[in-house]
């Protein structure tokens, strides 16, 4: 199994940047299910100026600098298979794969909320 540490190993490079420790493992099952070693590198937690906004860190998942190419394709591939589509019913949640990222993701998701407050408002002060 996958080894943490507080440092990169010299000739490792990272394929996978995740929040926990189970999606490391998971990440890290996938990769030496195919015969590839991997490591984790833990990254400290910083909290942005002010204390507002999401703390960042996370785990580091690195292989060999030698399988990297092999390794993304690999976890790639896996993704791709896992990616919900629309009105798949994914864990304990209802999602719609949206076809924009970043901010105008953001931007569609507070639209389709403030539809839906709209219409809900609507019927119950209309009735």
């Amino acid at each position: 199994m996958a080894k943490a540490t507080d440092r990169a190993k010299a000739g490792h490079v990272t394929v996978a940047t995740v929040r926990s420790r189970e999606e490391a493992n998971r990440l890290a099952t996938q990769l030496e299910a195919a015969g590839i070693e991997c490591a984790f590198v833990e990254e400290r937690l910083t909290v942005p100026a002010g204390g507002i906004g999401q703390p960042s860190g996370g785990i580091k998942v690195q292989v060999d600098r030698s399988v990297a190419k092999r390794a993304i394709e690999l976890l790639r591939e896996q993704h791709d298979e896992l990616k919900p589509t629309v009105g798949k019913l994914s864990g304990d949640r209802f999602r719609i794969a949206l076809p924009a990222e970043g901010w105008l993701r953001t931007a569609l998701e507070v639209g389709g909320i403030l539809a839906a407050a709209s219409i809900l408002a609507a019927v119950f002060f209309l009735y």
